[in-house]
């Protein structure tokens, strides 16, 4: 009887250490799906004094179609034609590398975008595979909780 109490215990301590360290990494493991699911926004503001001036924004791997090139210098007075830019006919982006080109006009512009950091996953296959990841292992801590209790009470 006395091998099967400290056999118990020790099951008991090594599942409430589990538990405690499971609880504690979930938020962690949490965080780092999210990253790996989430597209981030960039704001900028560049200013071109000459023609077919370049920039190098602060991130790359940008969303097509998501950016916005808008005239600083417009309080609200400017047309939406002498406010936004082309794409295409007064600039041109490398999403790739984050690199963009201002055609045939100069001013000071408020950049939008929204962006891939390094550590967001491509593939719609890969994000929903991540997020089963944190189900499962919720699901195991709780597989952990139930079974040291389920030992707990059978050894009563």
């Amino acid at each position: 009887m006395k091998g099967k109490k400290g056999q118990t215990a020790t099951i008991i301590t090594s599942g409430v250490i589990a538990i405690i360290v499971g609880v504690a990494m979930l938020p962690v493991l949490a965080s780092l799906i999210d990253n790996a699911q989430v597209l981030k926004g960039g704001d900028e503001q560049v200013t071109n004094t000459a023609f077919n001036t370049s920039f190098t924004l602060g991130n790359g791997d940008i969303v097509s179609g998501s950016e916005t090139i808008l005239n600083s210098t417009c309080s609200g007075t400017c047309t939406e034609r002498e406010g936004t830019l082309l794409n295409g006919a007064e600039y041109s982006l490398n999403e790739r590398a984050g690199t963009l080109k201002i055609i045939n006009r100069t001013g000071t512009w408020n950049v939008t975008y929204n962006y891939k950091p390094d550590t967001y996953v491509d593939s719609a296959t890969g994000r929903t595979v991540i997020k089963t990841v944190t189900l499962m292992y919720a699901v195991a801590l709780i597989v952990i909780t139930v079974s040291v209790i389920g030992i707990n009470l059978m050894r009563q």
